[in-house]
């Protein structure tokens, strides 16, 4: 009956007006998806738009360049989740003829596509029963049953059980809903819930918090080179180091020390990043200033480009 519950509330409370729920394709579901998987909605109703407004439709995306989907991306983020759609992008062509994949099985085979992203898309595009388990619809399972701590396939199991069979549908994007406007991390509105009745936390007043996973970051000290010769900067392509895939970066080289001029978190490294005024390079491309800011590069290149250009 949960899901029955979760169902009729997104029929009345959802949030239908979202873009990518206007004209629901699988190929928008899955570029939303993509898009939100760090990303807050408000922003990427934002980059969601900018990429439609370029590639509409599956078709319209087969000769895109992995250039022109970075380029899409730019200030968004988290670039290997561009990497992945061109990559998948390719697949969908090569493999499945053009044809968006309607099987979990075949979902899961393209690149970026994981277990919670794939039923996404198969529930809400082709309303076909399968769970989700993002960071809303987690946090929803914790606090319904009252889970202290993630077991991931207690938390899968659960979200299965869930699932309402009739209107999958509904389901998942109410349950993403509700997790995302009514079971909000801080004071959640258990007023407006449609499973207060049931839900064990609410009942004890005691609402539990998913501790994440701590991630050991590894360090990598980089020394970039800034290169200026008149009104022109030299920039390489990144296709040797472990991250920012084919991003524009100034030339560079790891090293064993060095003295940070700034350090840059990402998801599982932490860079100390030391800019060094040089004269001389092997490798480079140079691009004048109006050229350069116009390249899709990461934030740290960015906004030192911004202080040099400007």
């Amino acid at each position: 009956m949960i899901g029955k519950y979760i169902s009729i509330w997104y029929k009345e409370h959802g949030r239908k007006d979202l873009p990518w729920r206007l004209d629901i394709t699988p190929y928008k579901i899955w570029i939303s998806e993509v898009i939100l998987q760090q990303t807050q909605v408000k922003t990427g109703i934002e980059y969601f738009h900018r990429f439609i407004s370029k590639y509409p439709t599956l078709g319209s995306i087969k000769d895109a360049s992995e250039d022109d989907i970075l380029g899409l991306w730019k200030g968004l983020g988290y670039y290997r989740r561009a990497n992945y759609i061109f990559q998948a992008k390719e697949m969908i062509f090569k493999t499945f003829n053009g044809v968006f994949p309607e099987s979990y099985d075949d979902l899961v085979q393209l690149p970026g596509i994981g277990q919670s992203t794939a039923g996404a898309i198969l529930s809400i595009a082709y309303n076909k029963p399968y769970p989700i388990l993002d960071g809303n619809v987690k946090r929803l399972i914790s606090r319904y049953f009252h889970k202290k701590h993630f077991d991931e396939k207690v938390f899968w199991d659960l979200s299965k059980q869930l699932i309402d069979q009739d209107d999958p549908f509904s389901f998942q994007q109410g349950a993403m809903d509700i997790g995302a406007t009514i079971c909000v991390p801080a004071k959640p509105l258990c007023n407006l819930c449609p499973l207060k009745k049931g839900c064990k936390s609410f009942k004890i007043n005691s609402f539990p918090r998913l501790s994440k996973k701590r991630v050991v970051k590894k360090q990598v000290n980089i020394n970039f080179q800034i290169i200026v010769k008149g009104k022109k900067i030299a920039m390489t392509k990144n296709n040797n180091l472990g991250f920012w895939k084919n991003l524009w970066l100034f030339p560079h080289e790891i090293v064993r020390q060095n003295k940070p001029t700034i350090v840059h978190n990402l998801s599982h490294r932490k860079l100390n990043i030391e800019y060094i005024s040089s004269s001389e390079t092997e490798k480079a491309t140079f691009f004048s200033f109006k050229e350069v800011l116009n390249l899709t590069t990461p934030k740290p290149i960015s906004d030192r480009l911004l202080e040099i250009c400007r």
